[in-house]
Formats: C-alpha cells, structure tokens, sequence
C-alpha cells in the first residue's frame, strides 16, 4: 500500500470510529482532477456531520472538481476553497448559514460563480482570487451582477489584475446596483491605473460603500511610463462630493508618484474630516524606488 492509499485509509478510518459531531474539517493535499477517496469523505461527512468550518487547500495544477455532495453541506459557516473546480450550477437550497467565503485560484463559470453568491444570504466575508484563464467559458460576470449577490457583505478582499478587472472590462458603471451600505473593510491587491478604469472603479465603489471603515489598495507593477499613465488618470471631481462619516484609514501600499495615485490620495483627503486627514494619509506606503512625495492637506 502506498503512501496515498495509506493516507486515505487513515482519514477513512478516523472518520468512521469517530464518536461525535465533526464541526471543523481541513483537508491539504495533492488532489487529481477527480478524486474517489475525496469525494467519498464529503459524502460521508454530507450525510453523518453538522460540518460548520470546512477548508480544502489542494495543489495548482490540477484543480480538483467538487462533487454533488459538497453541495449537501448545509451547517456551513465558514468555507475555504483553494484549487478546486466548481464545473456545473447546482441546484440545491444554498448555504443559509455561510458568513466567510474565500475562493482562490479556483475555476468556475460565470453562472456557477453568480449562482453560488447569490444562494448565501448571510455572507459577510468575501475572499475571491480567479485568474482570468481560470473563468470556464467565455463569460465573465458583469461587476453589476456581482454586487447584486453580496447585500450584506462587510469583507472584501479581491485581486484586480485577474479578478475585478476582466468582469469590469472598459466600462465602469456610474453607480453599482445596491448601496453597499455593510462594506466595512475593502482590500484590492495588484491595482493597476493604466487601464483607464481601475481609478473610477475605486471611487465608485467607495461611494456606494457609505460605512467604509478601512480601505487598502495594494498597487501591481504598471510597467508604463509616468507621462503614459497621467493620459489614463481620469478627473475625480464628481466625486469630490463623497463623505465618508467613518473612514479611519486609507492604506496605499508600493505607492508611486504618479498621476492616478496621486488623484486618490487627493480625492481621499476631502472624504474626512480635517483632523483626521493625517491620520489616514499617514498609512501611505512608498516602495523603494518610488520618488519622495510631499502630501500637502489644507
């Protein structure tokens, strides 16, 4: 018996002499792209335990499709999926109880994606990493679409390279479908300008998110020139009208003195009050290369 087998056998064995319920389940681990031994603990975990915290953290390249049963996990309140494959939309009654959700580097389809969202009513938590070649078929759901299904979010954290960027393409809408009125703490890894939209998705999505307490935009590397990326900085006046009663902080990390950056920076000092200006300005993190920059706040 090798050593995988062993391992299975193992678990197998565990779960089935186990006295108990079973509330807290991690799985890490190689995984094949279909997996009897997995599919059989989700079954039996499905159908003998209140499972509340479940995570799955499987290797890269060969992204492991969960099976129906995992769709019959019901207790769920916190749920981890890295590297899994969610191929189809099922059709069941929703995880009621999901208030954490994070999903990385994981593939599904535009409806799967939007389906799955939208059957977790009580999600405050989102954690979501898709690469765009990890989208199954040639849809993207629209940013519209996506805000629809976190009405009570108050957790956001999100890729805008891979994730944000391909559902929000050239168009940015003026307002977002509900007020994000729960967002709370927002977070954007690998933000980039030079798209010409990533600057006015920010400020749209801060002002639909009137109780923001924390914001934090961590910039990718925008292999452009300075003079090239003022021509995609957009003019932010329309929403120099935006008051944030409850933003604490503003946190740009690898920050550049360049135009679009320095457009929120500028359109971030009018969205508290006086006082607190240095406070949140102060949070502002300067790579190494980055020019020294002088931030004046009248």
């Amino acid at each position: 018996m090798d050593r995988r087998c062993k391992l299975f056998y193992t678990i197998h064995q565990v779960l089935l002499l186990h006295q108990g319920p079973i509330h807290d389940f991690t799985l890490s681990m190689d995984a094949h792209h279909t997996c009897f031994e997995i599919d059989q603990i989700i079954l039996h975990l499905s159908r003998n335990h209140a499972v509340k915290k479940l995570t799955f953290d499987f290797c890269y390249y060969d992204m492991y499709v969960l099976p129906l049963s995992f769709f019959s996990l019901h207790h769920l309140t916190d749920l981890s999926l890295k590297n899994c494959n969610i191929n189809q939309k099922p059709i069941f009654n929703g995880f009621v109880n999901l208030t954490n959700l994070s999903f990385t580097c994981g593939k599904i389809s535009r409806k799967a994606l939007l389906h799955l969202l939208s059957i977790c009513p009580s999600l405050k938590s989102l954690s979501l990493f898709i690469l765009e070649n990890d989208f199954i078929g040639s849809e993207y759901p629209s940013i519209m679409e996506l805000f629809k299904c976190l009405p009570v979010i108050d957790d956001l954290t999100t890729t805008w390279v891979d994730t944000i960027a391909p559902v929000v393409k050239a168009s940015v809408p003026q307002e977002l479908p509900t007020s994000l009125i729960h967002l709370k703490y927002c977070s954007i890894e690998e933000m980039l300008f030079h798209d010409g939209c990533g600057l006015t998705f920010v400020a749209v999505l801060i002002k639909c998110s009137p109780n923001l307490e924390k914001i934090v935009l961590e910039m990718g590397n925008d292999e452009m020139e300075s003079d090239v990326l003022e021509e995609y900085s957009v003019t932010l006046e329309k929403y120099s009208d935006v008051w944030l009663e409850h933003l604490k902080e503003l946190e740009i990390r690898d920050f550049e003195h360049v135009k679009p950056v320095l457009e929120l920076v500028k359109l971030g000092a009018g969205w508290v009050e006086k006082n607190e200006k240095l406070e949140m300005l102060k949070t502002l993190k300067c790579a190494p290369h980055a020019s020294p920059v002088e931030i004046v706040v009248d």
